[in-house]
């Protein structure tokens, strides 16, 4: 897959462009090649179909932002300054300095949905293609449409169905239910199951997948909690014709060398040249490394607080030095606690001790990341003490602040050279997640039973953690289920949309709450995020709201 994003670039970006920014329903996507050209042979209905790979990956919400900015808005990442949707007092028609407002996850799904229905349209019937390559591409064309309606369904509940092309005039259609949406949703990747190969061959290695498409109608029941439907799903996964295993070495599924392994059912893929990688390295990284990162997200003191030693037992967070014992007549030694404080993160984090998911996903104070010029840089406090050791303090782009920076798809040393267009593939689904996800379903359904052990300590054996205890209630088991999700997906962008569906967000839970004071790794508060329970549905966008008058506002967000 990752040669088509040249041919994309050089002979697609000319055919895909948009005409109109704005109109969220514009059904123009080729200008060099009119629509109705470019389905008349195989080679121009791949690259067609090529076209929507491409929406997923440069549009803002879709592609770039698409993981690290839901990260932010939940319990695992988090920005230095917060914002209006972190903390609570966004609008319908808010904006951010992370390039992130509703509108922008509004209609690059509906681009998305536009390119599917048009390559579906010339697709179906068409003579001009040979049979099973059409077979297949309506597949993936599907495949993509109900990945973008499930994330409008999930986000915004009813929405504007948009089966086929449209024409401007027929635009202005009020919302379809949210239960008309779901299942137009399960439609589809029911289709693309059944049209798309289990496996393909190298050159296209990349592509939507039979068993993407089936995780997809997993994760679509268990969050319509139609739990048995989704278990049995996730359960096909599990055995042939099926392949997927857990990667043996976590830290390794974040970095290009080891892509195209067993563990990822569906990724976008980069490639380290101008326009074709991703922003990771910049919107991760930090300003220690080779490119420079700005830190858009870092890991949260709660996620931090989440993960357990090795034998599953608890660390103890409480225990942590404290800023105030270190005051003498109004002054606080900030040189001392920071020794102090580093000293005990390495003591009570030593990475033989503790959890392996952590150190692969999280640069820990007191523990050490390879930077620019192969540079060893420490993660001191404060910074501007320690910037000069022999091992430097390692730089954030707030190095005021004691902020965790994530290691988790960031470039050591000298690997990458493209700020923004880091080679690190981006695992949209991974067999982990299809796992605890099989297991929380299952626990639902039948509560603790060995299936459900079974698929759990699978994933925490890969972390060399112990097996969960016996004997764990159905609510025990779904709180450790839950808790297994935000150590292994930290910083994926899944867990704001697990405590939605969970119904936790508006709650204070330390972990799966999203009310509370975030904390430095000081324990000290850098601001206060807000989740009401209005914003369980985001709202349309009021660009949409006053372009037509057939879209009903989302409750408590009437302007």
């Amino acid at each position: 897959m990752k040669y088509i994003k040249y041919i994309i670039v050089v002979a697609i970006t000319s055919l895909l462009t948009m005409s109109c920014e704005d109109d969220f329903l514009d059904r123009t996507p080729y200008d060099s090649i009119s629509s109705a050209n470019i389905w008349k042979s195989d080679v121009n209905a791949v690259r067609g179909v090529n076209g929507i790979y491409n929406a997923l990956d440069h549009f803002r919400s879709a592609g770039q932002n698409f993981m690290w900015a839901f990260s932010n808005f939940g319990p695992d990442g988090t920005t230095f300054n917060g914002g209006p949707i972190i903390q609570g007092y966004s609008t319908s028609r808010s904006s951010n300095w992370l390039g992130n407002d509703y509108r922008a996850y509004y209609t690059d799904m509906y681009r998305i949905i536009n390119l599917s229905n048009d390559a579906i349209a010339n697709l179906t019937d068409n003579s001009n293609i040979s049979e099973d390559l059409r077979k297949r591409l309506i597949g993936e064309a599907k495949f993509f449409r109900g990945f973008a309606y499930f994330y409008i369904w999930d986000l915004f509940g009813d929405a504007v169905l948009i089966k086929e092309p449209v024409k401007p005039d027929e635009t202005d259609k009020a919302r379809a239910p949210a239960s008309e949406v779901k299942e137009f949703i399960v439609s589809n990747f029911k289709d693309a199951r059944d049209r798309l190969p289990v496996t393909y061959e190298e050159s296209n290695r990349g592509r939507a997948t039979q068993g993407a498409a089936v995780a997809m109608l997993g994760k679509t029941y268990l969050y319509d909690k139609q739990y048995a439907d989704a278990a049995a799903e996730f359960e096909k996964l599990m055995s042939s014709p099926y392949e997927y295993d857990l990667h043996p070495e976590y830290y390794q599924l974040f970095n290009y060398k080891w892509e195209y392994n067993d563990e990822v059912i569906f990724a976008i893929d980069e490639i380290m040249k101008p326009g074709l990688g991703n922003e990771y390295d910049m919107r991760y990284g930090n300003r220690s490394t080779n490119t420079g990162g700005w830190n858009n997200s870092l890991a949260t003191y709660t996620a931090v607080d989440n993960y357990t030693y090795r034998d599953g037992s608890e660390i103890d967070m409480s225990t942590m030095p404290q800023r105030d014992d270190y005051e003498t007549d109004g002054e606080v030694d900030e040189v001392a606690y920071g020794e102090d404080l580093v000293d005990w993160y390495q003591a009570n984090f030593a990475e033989e001790d503790v959890d392996k998911r952590l150190h692969a996903n999280i640069i820990m104070p007191g523990f050490t990341f390879i930077g620019d010029e192969n540079q060893k840089y420490m993660v001191k406090w404060p910074y501007d003490e320690h910037a000069n050791d022999d091992i430097p303090a390692l730089r954030t782009n707030w190095s005021g602040q004691a902020l965790y920076p994530w290691r988790k798809f960031v470039h050591e040393g000298e690997e990458n050279k493209e700020r923004r267009d880091s080679p690190n593939n981006l695992p949209l689904i991974r067999y982990a997640d299809v796992l605890l996800m099989y297991a929380e379903a299952k626990n639902e359904v039948e509560g603790p039973s060995n299936a459900v052990y079974s698929a759990v300590n699978k994933v925490r054996n890969r972390a060399e953690v112990d097996d969960l205890p016996g004997g764990l209630s159905k609510d025990e088991m779904r709180r450790k289920i839950r808790r297994e999700r935000m150590k292994e997906l930290a910083g994926e962008g899944h867990l704001f949309f697990d405590v939605r569906r969970w119904e936790t967000a508006h709650t204070n839970d330390s972990l799966f709450g999203l009310n509370h004071d975030v904390l430095d790794f000081r324990g000290i508060k850098l601001y206060s995020q807000t989740f009401e329970e209005k914003h369980y549905l985001w709202p349309i966008p009021e660009a949409e709201i006053e372009r037509t008058d057939n879209i009903e506002q989302n409750e408590g967000w009437k302007q």
